[in-house]
């Protein structure tokens, strides 16, 4: 059975997030190579997350992501950061011959992470490559506190922040229930800080709420893409700086349907605690 890896956990906050933790971008435009680093992470045959390089032979993605593979005994995962990532949309197996890939050799979840606890916990993974990726620049990690000097106090900001995946595309309809569909293509979601009218975004420090614009132009989430990273819609080095990790989404649903979420769950990056959890495995 192909999963999208949704946690376990899928029923844990209904009142004000019904988690969706593989969302994934719905609609939106594809990226090309704007964001070179951000990459599919496939279990051949069983399931897709997002994942984004931040040193040759690392990449950080969701927690539930990693605790999931060793939950289910996988033993190969891989990861490419081709725009249009070279598999069989049927078997989701790589196409023999095609892409650039390159194979986990381990993965780590964040000790802090308790899926029961979802989302209210530290949702955060890396997976350690067997070989340096080459020819791709990794992505920066923030400075700590960095969301609160791009948002302010009164999460007013001119900031747009992009989510940038691989995962569901689109929904195809006709003959029954409708059906998702990944294309496998790299995209970018356009979305504005949205915490909430001030109280949904402080129920956890490590939150940070987007609203989406669930359109063509924009963007939105769906299932397949948990682990990719948020951007600040910024020009230089603050472009190319993760800020936070995609996690969930608010499963209001697009036209009618489940995907399409017109909020979305990240998990912050910037904090000091977790920052020197994931800077340990970079040399």
């Amino acid at each position: 059975m192909r999963r999208t890896l949704a946690a376990a956990a899928a029923a844990a906050l209904t009142l004000v997030l019904v988690p969706g933790p593989a969302d994934a971008i719905v609609g939106g435009q594809p990226d090309g190579d704007a964001h070179p680093y951000a990459g599919l992470i496939l279990v051949p045959g069983e399931g897709v997350c997002s994942g984004t390089l931040i040193d040759e032979d690392v990449v950080l993605t969701a927690g539930h992501c990693t605790d999931f593979f060793d939950q289910e005994g996988f033993e190969t995962v891989l990861v490419t950061f081709d725009p249009e990532a070279a598999v069989d949309p049927e078997t989701w197996l790589p196409i023999e011959g095609e892409g650039t890939w390159y194979e986990a050799s381990s993965w780590e979840t964040h000790p802090d992470y308790v899926e029961a606890d979802w989302p209210f916990t530290y949702d955060y993974g890396v997976i350690l490559l067997e070989d340096d990726v080459v020819g791709i620049e990794p992505a920066n990690l923030p400075t700590p506190g960095l969301i609160e000097e791009l948002v302010g106090t009164t999460g007013q900001t001119g900031y747009r922040f992009l989510d940038v995946g691989y995962g569901v595309s689109t929904i195809e309809r006709g003959g029954g229930t409708p059906v998702s569909t990944l294309d496998f293509v790299r995209k970018v979601a356009v979305q504005r800080f949205r915490p909430g009218q001030g109280s949904v975004g402080a129920l956890d420090p490590l939150w940070f709420i987007v609203g989406n614009v669930p359109s063509s132009q924009h963007g939105s989430g769906c299932g397949g893409d948990s682990g990719s990273a948020i951007f600040p819609d910024a020009e230089g080095e603050l472009g190319d700086t993760i800020v936070a990790v995609h996690t969930g989404g608010y499963n209001l649903g697009f036209e009618g349907e489940i995907c399409g979420r017109i909020t979305s769950l990240n998990h912050r990056v910037d904090d000091p605690d977790v920052l020197a959890w994931i800077s340990q495995f970079i040399d």
